[in-house]
């Protein structure tokens, strides 16, 4: 296998956890592209059944499942459906996450109930998603947990989201020592500020407006796209990174404080 094999993914088969639009899609399409067929979950099936179609225009098989993660019954439907009709199991990239009222919360003044949500959302799914898959998974296989550089900084506004991220990282590593003995990897990606609908209706901002935030504030000077992410996803899932397990990447433009204005 030469290096450029290394980074195919044909015979696999990847579930993608809020695949319909942003990140998600992104890396279903990637996915498509080096030759997986793909299931995405989420909950509205037109918006799946447009992004099935574009993995089909690619030539793979599609499969659109409507399924709300935070029904800790869906995920084991979702996934033996998914096992039947596409014959096996090999990626899994816990997605779906973020804020489902798109509002900030304070930590002073959040709600205990919406600290449960927000910790369900962000973590408990992700744990449950990966040893729903890993379960399943007979011949090796990849988890994928998306979190966010949220993890490791101060988030006034989304303090439980963080947290939550954060814990993300270490049941990543666990996980990563406890699945090992079945050939499979667990790692995480943590995007920066990456340009989707939910980062514009959680700050009310257009694209031009994320463009004039955020840029600026950015080593590598633009916010991220879809790809960006997925471009990293592509590389976890693949035979390239058969011997990388319990690690995350941040995939935000370069680190925080780096600045390339200093004058020498």
């Amino acid at each position: 296998m030469n290096i450029y094999d290394q980074f195919r993914l044909d015979n696999k088969v990847a579930v993608v956890t809020g695949g319909s639009k942003g990140i998600g899609r992104g890396i279903a399409l990637a996915f498509a592209d080096c030759g997986a067929d793909v299931a995405i979950l989420a909950r509205r099936q037109d918006e799946l059944n447009h992004v099935v179609k574009e993995i089909e225009d690619k030539g793979r098989k599609g499969l659109a499942i409507s399924t709300d993660v935070m029904d800790m019954k869906s995920i084991p439907k979702a996934l033996d459906k998914i096992c039947e009709e596409m014959g096996h199991l090999d990626i899994m990239v816990n997605n779906a996450g973020g804020n489902l009222d798109r509002k900030m919360h304070s930590l002073p003044e959040i709600s205990i109930e919406k600290f449960d949500e927000q910790l369900t959302l962000n973590m408990k799914t992700k744990w449950w998603g990966s040893q729903q898959a890993a379960e399943r998974m007979t011949d090796g296989g990849r988890i994928i947990n998306i979190i966010s550089v949220a993890a490791h900084r101060a988030s006034p506004g989304f303090g439980v989201y963080s947290a939550a991220n954060l814990g993300m990282v270490s049941m990543t590593r666990t996980l990563a020592v406890e699945l090992a003995h079945k050939k499979i990897t667990v790692n995480c990606i943590a995007p920066g500020i990456i340009l989707t609908d939910m980062l514009k209706e959680t700050l009310n901002i257009n694209d031009q407006e994320t463009h004039s935030t955020f840029d600026s504030t950015i080593p590598l000077g633009r916010v991220g796209e879809p790809k960006d992410c997925a471009a990293a996803a592509v590389f976890f899932a693949s035979p390239a990174a058969e011997w990388i397990s319990g690690q995350y990447i941040d995939v935000s433009g370069g680190p925080e404080g780096f600045s390339l204005s200093q004058e020498n």
